[in-house]
C-alpha cells in the first residue's frame, strides 16, 4: 500500500536543495521531512532536536512546522516549538500550521498550537481560516477547541462562505449548534446569496433546519436568483422541511427571479405531496410567472395536473 504524502509535505521535499555538510552534528531539514513522508514520527522528533534551523521554510514558504501540523505530528510539532519555531509564520499563499492542522483534524496538533498562542483567525488566501475548514470537513472537536479561544465565527471565505454554511451544508449539525450556540450569524449570505438556512433546507438537513430556525434564520431570505428556503425544499421534494419552514412562517409564494414560485417548484419535479402542501397552505395555482405561464404548465405528472386543475376549479 503506497502511503499519502500530504501536498505541503510533498512540496517541501520537492524542492529543497539544501546539502548536508560532511561532519556537521546538527541535521538537515530534508531529513525532517523525509521522516515525515515515511510518517517516522520517532525518529522526525529526534532529527527536529538537531536541526540547524526548526524555522525552516522552502521556496513555498512552508516550514518544517506546518509540514509536521498537517501530518498530526504532535510531538515533532513540540519540539520545533521547543526550539523556537514561530507558530505563526505563513507561506506564499498565507497557510499557517493550525490551519493545516485544522483542515486534516489533528485535535492534538491543534491544542497544541492554539496553547502555544497560534492565531485563530489566520487564513491563506483563499480566505478559510481554521475554524472555516474544521467546520467544513466535521472536525466537532476542534471547531469548540477554536470557538472557546474565540476564533470569530462569522468570517468569509473568498466564496462568502462562513463556517456555519458549509457546517449546515455538509451536515455536521453538532457543529451548527456549537456554532450558533456561539453567536454566529445565521444570515449571513455566501457570495450567491445563499444561507446556512438556504443550503441546508437544499440539501435536505432537517435538524440543521431546525437548529437554524430556533437561533432565528430568516426563512424568506432569498439568492441572487430570488430563490428562498422553501422554493428550494419544494424543487428537491423535501416535504418534511416544506412543512416546517411554513409553520416557522415562510412565504408561500414568494418569487425566484423569473417570477417562480415554490409551487412551480414542486409541480415541476412531480412532487405531488408537496404541491398538494403548499396548496393547502395558500399557495396560489393562477400565479403566472414572467411568461406568463402557470405551474400547470410546467409539470408532466398526471398527479399533479390532477390535483392544480382541482383547486383552480375552487
Amino acid at each position: 500500500m503506497k502511503s499519502f504524502v500530504p501536498a505541503v509535505l510533498y512540496a517541501a521535499i520537492l524542492v529543497f536543495f539544501t546539502p548536508v555538510v560532511a561532519g556537521q552534528s546538527v541535521s538537515s531539514p530534508k531529513k525532517v521531512l523525509e521522516a515525515l513522508a515515511k510518517s517516522d514520527f520517532r525518529n522526525a522528533v529526534l532529527l527536529a532536536k538537531t536541526v540547524d534551523n526548526p524555522d525552516y521554510s522552502d521556496k513555498s514558504g512552508a516550514t518544517l512546522l506546518m509540514c509536521s501540523a498537517e501530518t498530526g505530528a504532535k510531538d515533532v510539532c513540540l519540539t520545533l516549538l521547543d526550539r523556537g519555531a514561530d507558530c505563526n509564520r505563513r507561506s506564499v499563499n498565507g497557510t499557517t500550521a493550525l490551519y493545516l492542522a485544522a483542515q486534516n483534524g489533528h485535535t492534538g496538533v491543534v491544542s497544541l498550537l492554539l496553547e502555544r498562542g497560534a492565531g485563530t483567525d489566520l487564513s491563506p488566501e483563499n480566505g478559510a481560516t481554521p475554524l472555516i475548514a474544521a467546520s467544513q470537513f466535521g472536525y466537532t472537536d476542534i471547531v469548540r477547541l477554536l470557538t472557546e479561544r474565540g476564533a470569530a465565527a462569522d468570517l468569509q471565505d473568498m466564496h462568502g462562505s462562513t463556517a456555519l454554511i458549509l457546517a449546515a451544508q455538509n451536515g455536521n449539525n453538532d457543529i451548527v449548534k456549537i456554532l450558533t450556540a456561539n453567536g454566529a450569524g445565521p444570515d449571513i449570505p455566501d457570495s450567491n446569496g445563499s444561507t446556512a438556512l438556504i443550503l441546508a433546507s437544499q440539501e435536505g438537513n432537517e435538524e440543521a433546519v431546525r437548529i437554524l430556525l430556533e437561533s432565528g434564520a430568516n426563512a424568506d431570505k432569498q439568492t441572487v436568483n430570488g430563490n428562498t428556503a422553501l422554493i428550494l425544499a419544494a424543487l428537491k421534494g423535501h416535504g418534511d422541511i416544506v412543512q416546517l419552514l411554513l409553520d416557522k412562517g415562510a412565504q408561500v409564494d414568494m418569487r425566484t427571479s423569473t417570477g417562480a414560485t415554490a409551487l412551480f417548484a414542486a409541480a415541476s419535479r412531480g412532487h405531488s405531496q408537496t404541491v398538494s402542501m403548499l396548496l393547502e397552505r395558500g399557495a396560489d395555482p393562477l400565479v403566472t410567472d414572467r411568461e406568463g405561464k402557470t405551474a400547470f404548465f410546467y409539470t408532466k405528472d398526471y398527479n399533479v395536473k390532477a390535483i392544480l386543475t382541482a383547486w383552480t376549479k375552487k
